[in-house]
């Protein structure tokens, strides 16, 4: 067995999902799903228990998901292993960022961290805000852009960009002609969503704005795919909400002349933040540098994306 098969067992058993073990994992799922059945034939048993669009841990497979974890994180300490045994280890910064956010603002907090500290290693992680928010709490990342609000008391955060959505849909789409629409404008359409798994309470908190203007038909994708969210645009003539395409990132997919890109008049309050580990702040002095840093940067100055 190699180690690349356990991230693909451990990327499953926590997200019971293929599709999204895929996404976080930056891979599509046939590989994944390769991966795990080499790993359950070179173990001789059964891990998951797969049903139509339904996965489930066997007994066998629980029993593996600590020691899994544990495996991995050794072998991704290996590197501050040798450094230390070299005498050249230094402390690492290590930071993450929500794959779904625009890259210039990753790249942006990444540029501030480095600044911060030039002669240090710093470690980046792209993953869902879901997946970051644990390791923030357990220590295992300094700070991380996530998407907001937080339920977390141990956690604090600094607002570093508010999203502008716009209304995708087809070219021949009866609305495409309009200047600006309003939620209104849109609660007679079925309008397609992205799943809560990235950061559930920022999801749930977006689906319940829409809901509150009017929008109770809502068709949630079972990932964050944007070639596929585009791909069922295109197919149902429906609306979708996306950003600006000039930011990048998922939002280019609409910079096609198959669709058409109105602006939302209405705020929809989805917020971008640097989020750390309150008590590591007042205890730990590289984390402490960087949220002085990271203030310094963003303190009232959010971007409007």
């Amino acid at each position: 067995m190699d180690v690349q098969q356990l991230r693909c067992f451990l990327a499953v058993a926590e997200e019971l999902h293929f599709g999204r073990a895929a996404e976080r994992l930056h891979l599509t799922p046939s590989p994944v799903s390769r991966a795990v059945k080499d790993l359950e034939r070179e173990l001789g048993a059964e891990l998951f228990v797969r049903r139509y669009h339904q996965v489930e841990l066997t007994a066998g497979g629980t029993v593996l998901v600590e020691r899994v974890r544990g495996i991995l994180e050794q072998v991704d300490g290996l590197k501050d292993v040798l450094r230390e045994a070299s005498g050249t280890r230094s402390r690492v910064v290590r930071v993450g960022g929500t794959h779904l956010c625009p890259p210039a603002v990753m790249d942006r907090f990444l540029a501030v961290t480095e600044q911060a500290f030039p002669s240090f290693a710093v470690d980046a992680t792209a993953a869902p805000s879901a997946e970051l928010l644990p390791a923030l709490e357990r220590g295992g990342l300094d700070a991380a852009l996530v998407h907001l609000p937080l339920d977390r008391p141990e956690l604090d955060s600094l607002v570093v960009a508010r999203y502008v959505f716009s209304a995708a849909m087809r070219a021949d789409d009866p609305l495409a002609g309009a200047g600006e629409l309003t939620l209104r404008d849109l609660k007679h359409r079925i309008l397609t969503v992205g799943p809560l798994t990235p950061q559930p309470l920022a999801m749930d908190r977006l689906h319940r704005r829409l809901k509150s203007a009017g929008i109770t038909s809502l068709h949630e994708m079972p990932d964050n795919d944007s070639v596929m969210l585009a791909s069922h645009i295109r197919r149902s003539h429906g609306v979708t909400l996306t950003l600006d395409p000039r930011n990048g990132g998922a939002a280019r997919v609409f910079d096609d002349p198959a669709f058409v890109i109105v602006p939302l008049r209405d705020d929809l309050e989805f917020l971008l933040g640097v989020a750390w580990h309150r008590s590591r702040a007042g205890q730990d002095d590289v984390v402490r540098r960087l949220v002085h840093a990271l203030r310094h940067e963003w303190s009232g100055q959010a971007l409007t994306l």
